[in-house]
């Protein structure tokens, strides 16, 4: 295949794989799913991302990723008044956990397969790893951000306490959310990103 023509394809794959996260943004339980009224909702888009980034490798990872978080970020102006808002209409917030994901989980595999571990446990791993540094790097600039004013936060996520511990309480209050996503990665990462990086790799060659 010639380099023009394996480029026009990335960028297609690219484009398809925004379409999804578009989708998933608009479409209620196609991309996010609450589990308590008021409160972050558990993500499917980051398996979107990481499926994509095992895939396609880390820069197209973190490409999506960077999509992703600009999507967050627009779909918190939509909802003023929220958890979601107060966190993810902060763009840093809002982009730079999700670039990472998308890069981590596209470099990552690769890493682990010159290492000689099994494919989908390396793709397992993976995708446990970039939800879980999704909802810890949230967490992390959540806190650095509300630092000086964590109870307009903590209000509107319902807790009263010390604001020293916000870091702790939004640990607290998100590990659900969390640990659910990280442990779905663990399977559906390698489970649908396997097959489309083979599909991938058979066009590609």
């Amino acid at each position: 295949m010639g380099r023009s023509q394996g480029k026009a394809r990335e960028i297609a794959i690219l484009g398809i794989f925004t379409a999804i996260l578009i989708l998933q943004s608009v479409v209620p339980f196609l991309g996010y799913i609450p589990l308590l009224p008021g409160m972050p909702v558990i993500t499917l888009s980051v398996m979107t991302v990481m499926v994509a980034a095992a895939m396609l490798g880390p820069r197209d990872g973190a490409i999506l990723g960077l999509i992703w978080g600009v999507i967050s970020l627009i779909r918190a102006y939509t909802s003023p008044g929220t958890v979601t808002f107060l966190l993810f209409a902060n763009p840093v917030i809002a982009i730079v956990p999700r670039l990472l994901v998308g890069w981590l989980t596209g470099w990552l595999p690769r890493v682990l397969s010159k290492a000689k571990l099994p494919q989908p446990l390396s793709y397992g791993v993976s995708g446990f790893l970039g939800a879980a540094l999704n909802t810890f790097g949230v967490i992390t600039l959540s806190s650095l951000f509300y630092l000086n004013h964590a109870s307009t936060l903590l209000n509107q996520m319902g807790f009263q306490g010390d604001t020293r511990n916000l870091f702790v309480i939004l640990l607290t209050a998100l590990g659900v959310n969390g640990l659910t996503e990280a442990l779905s990665a663990l399977f559906i990462v390698p489970l649908l990103g396997i097959p489309l990086t083979h599909v991938w790799q058979r066009r590609q060659g």
